[in-house]
């Protein structure tokens, strides 16, 4: 009797983390059902706060992707666009426990490589793909863009951990991007700031460390809640280079989606 009482607990604790994941009306409480549905359909909603409108509706509760949303509701000399979709888990992952999952999540938010080659829809181009990222990879000397290292791989997941990346934009050149993490057992939240000044036909747009670019993953009970936000401090929305303008929202809101279909394709990936 009291084998068969230990074998029930630890089977109960081994299934506790998967019951315990919240669903996506508990971490999203405040989207409606027509909200809901378009995030169960493979879309992703939209938001700025470039009209008063809030962010913090489209960002999962209690999170460090929320902590960092609500500093961008106050700004009062910048602006941020944000997005969030829900990812299912691939087949693979489905039966993992959470914490195995989340080094799983982990290693491909790092696979920094890939980004390589990355498309987005560029306006300027006709509303037609171009590449975003011709070059993408780690560097273990921020001052030293040719100080390359593989993608790292994990066998934890770290509670904080910084690295550095370098990226060859096809609009803003080469830049130097420090790659802040901060993760729990069910968020795995990114911070990318640029280390460099970021210029668009030699002209700077946006000065070092003037961006915050967010990627939170947070898991629950149907799959990854992908939560992307885009927060440039101490400047305007618009920028004019010549006889070219220049929307920093619009660019940033892409770049966002474009790195959302990346980490999409990469789940496909998995076997």
């Amino acid at each position: 009797m009291k084998r068969r009482i230990l074998v029930g607990l630890c089977a109960l604790f081994i299934l506790l983390p998967l019951s315990a994941l919240q669903t996506v009306e508990q971490a999203l409480p405040q989207l409606n059902a027509e909200q809901l549905a378009v995030l169960r359909s493979g879309e992703q909603l939209e938001t700025s706060n470039l009209d008063g409108d809030t962010l913090l509706p489209f960002v999962p509760v209690g999170t460090e992707a929320e902590r960092k949303a609500k500093e961008s509701e106050v700004l009062t000399d910048g602006f941020a666009v944000a997005s969030v979709a829900l990812i299912p888990y691939p087949e693979a992952w489905k039966d993992m426990d959470v914490k195995t999952r989340e080094l799983a999540i982990f290693n491909t938010m790092r696979k920094v490589s890939t980004q390589a080659g990355i498309t987005y829809i560029s306006h300027r181009a006709g509303d037609k793909p171009r590449t975003l990222f011709k070059k993408s990879y780690y560097i273990s000397d921020p001052e030293d863009k040719k100080s390359q290292i593989p993608d790292p791989v994990a066998d934890k997941v770290p509670t904080n951990l910084i690295s550095y990346v370098y990226q060859e934009d096809t609009s803003f050149g080469g830049n130097i991007y420090r790659h802040a993490y901060t993760n729990d057992d069910e968020e795995l939240f990114l911070d990318v700031t640029n280390f460099t000044p970021m210029k668009f036909m030699g002209i700077t747009c946006v000065k070092a460390h003037q961006l915050s670019m967010c990627m939170s993953s947070y898991q629950t009970d149907e799959g990854i809640l992908l939560y992307s936000m885009a927060t440039i401090t101490g400047r305007g929305p618009q920028v004019q280079v010549l006889f070219i303008g220049v929307d920093l929202p619009s660019s940033f809101l892409k770049r966002v989606t474009s790195l959302r279909n990346w980490f999409k394709a990469q789940l496909a990936e998995v076997q």
